[in-house]
């Protein structure tokens, strides 16, 4: 006898599912459902964040730093590469503002009394041509540099002459022997060259000038035997102080007070053997820009042995109430910025040494490796160096053609 499956509430129950897995998995679902929002939430939160900081909700702000005239086309370039990348600090929008200036006034404001009307907004940072002024500053008003300085490029500092004389010397120049050859008639026989007189170097004091100071840091560095950084001691002794004053007391002006007026009278000069400078110290970023245009070479490029004096362009960071918080972080962040190679391009290109390929060399400057660069002198050492050679309680000057201790040397 066939049986009917039986049907009815009680057997649909013992088929279900029991109230306490229902639970679970409702309670499952609204987890899931909380944490949902929440990620929701919070992403909206970061993405209403991110939105504010793009929309500058502070509102622009321009961050001013002064440069020295040679680097300024570089830096500014790099600046307004910057600038399109949107940078962001502390909810500002900010834009660097690279301008040029004279040395010796932007020093005498950092360490002054800062005159915006005339000298434009206090700068957020300076990069001047070496640590010459760097280590003045810091003398002078310790608490107006934030942090230690560092260099983005350089540039080795060498003698311009003509190329004649670049044949006589052929690679026998040694830093140590220029305050003889500056001082003694007729030195120049020593290297074949009867009628030319003496070195007649040139120590320029004027604008851009720091070659001057660091030319006399590489022979008070020689004379001494210092291995290390010159020390302010030796710099303080009498040796380096008669050694610089030789040098000075033989040396002929530049017509403009500058290292590229030297230079120019040099190249100009009819006869070699009678022009009223034979040498003038000068970095080799400079001498590039001067002979890129010259089919043939005018000046030659030499480099004496021993180290090498080093133009850094550090940048010093400012401190004080005059440099807000924003500005201070845009420095540190454009620094950054223009560490990278595709930037640091933008210097090299100019004839500045750094990690990035250099250009095409001249006929004068060909980019010759440095095997011995000068070590930093101790800031006392090159502030000492700067009173022997710019004068006591000076700096160099910017007057267009500040006189040395002496004329012409003999011969």
């Amino acid at each position: 006898m066939a049986h009917h499956r039986s049907s009815g509430g009680e057997s649909i129950r013992s088929r279900g599912v029991s109230r306490g897995v229902v639970f679970a998995l409702l309670s499952i679902l609204l987890i899931a459902a909380i944490v949902v929002t929440w990620q929701h939430l919070g992403d909206r939160i970061d993405r209403q964040a991110d939105e504010a900081a793009a929309q500058c909700v502070e509102g622009p702000a321009s961050v001013p730093i002064i440069a020295d005239p040679d680097i300024t086309p570089g830096l500014a370039a790099i600046a307004e590469n910057f600038a399109e990348s949107d940078p962001v600090v502390r909810d500002h929008c900010v834009t660097i503002e690279v301008r040029p200036g004279d040395a010796k006034i932007t020093l005498d404001g950092l360490s002054g009394v800062w005159d915006a009307e005339s000298m434009g907004a206090y700068p957020a940072a300076w990069v001047p041509q070496s640590s010459v002024w760097s280590a003045d500053l810091s003398a002078a008003k310790p608490d107006a540099v934030e942090g230690n300085t560092r260099s983005l490029v350089s540039t080795p500092v060498v003698l311009a002459v003509s190329p004649e004389l670049n044949s006589a010397l052929r690679n026998r120049l040694d830093w140590s022997q220029i305050p003889m050859l500056q001082q003694r008639d007729a030195s120049l026989t020593d290297f074949g060259l009867p009628g030319w007189g003496s070195l007649r170097m040139a120590m320029p004091i004027g604008a851009q000038s720091d070659a001057s100071a660091l030319a006399a840091q590489a022979v008070a560095t020689r004379v001494t035997r210092t291995t290390g950084p010159l020390s302010t001691a030796d710099a303080e002794s009498p040796r380096v102080a008669s050694s610089v004053r030789a040098m000075l007391e033989g040396a002929p002006l530049s017509p403009d007070g500058t290292p590229r007026g030297a230079a120019k009278t040099i190249a100009d000069a009819p006869d070699p053997a009678k022009a009223p400078i034979h040498a003038v110290p000068i970095t080799e970023q400079q001498l590039f820009q001067m002979t890129r245009g010259d089919a043939r070479a005018r000046l030659a490029e030499v480099v004496p042995d021993g180290p090498t004096p080093i133009a850094d362009y550090p940048i010093i960071r400012l401190s004080g109430t005059e440099v807000s918080d924003v500005a201070g972080d845009a420095v540190a962040e454009f620094i950054q910025y223009a560490s990278q190679p595709e930037q640091l391009r933008l210097l090299t290109e100019l004839g500045f040494r750094g990690d990035a390929a250099l250009p095409q060399g001249t006929p004068t400057v060909s980019f010759p490796r440095t095997p011995n660069p000068m070590p930093t002198p101790e800031n006392g050492a090159i502030v000492a160096i700067n009173r022997l050679v710019y004068g006591p309680g000076s700096v160099p000057a910017s007057s267009a053609a500040a006189p040395v201790p002496s004329g012409t040397a003999g011969g």
